[in-house]
């Protein structure tokens, strides 16, 4: 297994991208720490996780606060001596026309995708450099490359989360640590079904033909699943990939990210 012993904190684990990454992780040997706000679904998770064989703490809080950040990444150094992987996926959407934009709406976005990706990458990076040796995976977007309409806050906090990594893996590299984002394109989760049926009714489309429209103009046909962002992520934060930091992988089913 490519992550036996191997120490991973997973944020947004409760469903969804994060899911699919922790469960990856589980299989392939690694301990978890995982975090999300939905205290009951994150029970879930952490329950399939130990089915695996490996070991599993959790945390309940909203990513984007940092004495609860902090106080994580404490716990997960305090429990086990070291993180060896930073893999942060919580993030929210909310679809509407930029004149339209509600402030409190744009500030909660930028918060949960862009603040929290800056506070984990902080505080685990810091014990990553003090002990010399890490891979951190933050989850931005195919959005974050190419705009979108009534997605702005999303396109610009993703954007931001892209940035953040490659910057991350210049000041790194050379302390041991290497820094990837993966950019998604349309996953099946709960939050993209909500995002497709918000923006159908904006187009004014039913959700099934907009699906459809979605799904024809991928290459593949199809949406991807959070289990292969998952299998991605185990490359990135493995062995295997000791050449690479600072890269941003699309996996969109060949959609155009650029």
């Amino acid at each position: 297994m490519k992550l036996q012993n191997k120490i991973a904190i997973v944020t947004g684990a409760a469903q969804g991208i994060g899911k699919g990454i922790a469960l990856e992780y589980a299989k392939n040997g690694a301990d978890l720490a995982i975090l999300d706000i939905n205290g009951e679904k994150l029970n879930e998770t952490a329950k399939e996780i130990k089915e695996l064989g490996v070991n599993c703490s959790q945390g309940v809080g909203d990513v984007s606060d940092e004495k609860i950040v902090q106080g994580f990444v404490q716990q997960v150094i305090d429990r086990h001596g070291r993180i060896d992987i930073l893999t942060h996926a919580a993030g929210i959407l909310r679809s509407c026309a930029i004149v339209e934009q509600d402030v409190k709406d744009w500030d909660i976005v930028v918060a949960v995708n862009l603040r929290s990706s800056f506070l984990f990458s902080k505080y685990a990076g810091q014990q990553m450099k003090k002990q010399g040796s890490g891979a951190m995976v933050l989850i931005d977007s195919c959005a974050s490359k190419t705009a979108e309409a009534f997605n702005a806050v999303y396109c610009a906090s993703k954007a931001g989360v892209r940035l953040l990594a490659q910057s991350l893996a210049l000041e790194l590299a050379e302390f041991g640590v290497r820094v990837n984002s993966i950019a998604p394109g349309t996953i099946n989760t709960d939050m993209i079904q909500r995002c497709l049926r918000d923006r159908a009714s904006l187009y004014g489309l039913t959700f099934e033909k907009y699906l459809h429209e979605f799904n024809e103009a991928t290459p593949l046909k199809r949406m991807g699943e959070p289990e292969e962002i998952g299998k991605l992520c185990v490359f990135l934060v493995s062995d295997d990939s000791a050449f690479i930091t600072g890269s941003s992988f699309n996996i969109s089913g060949g959609r155009e990210c650029h």
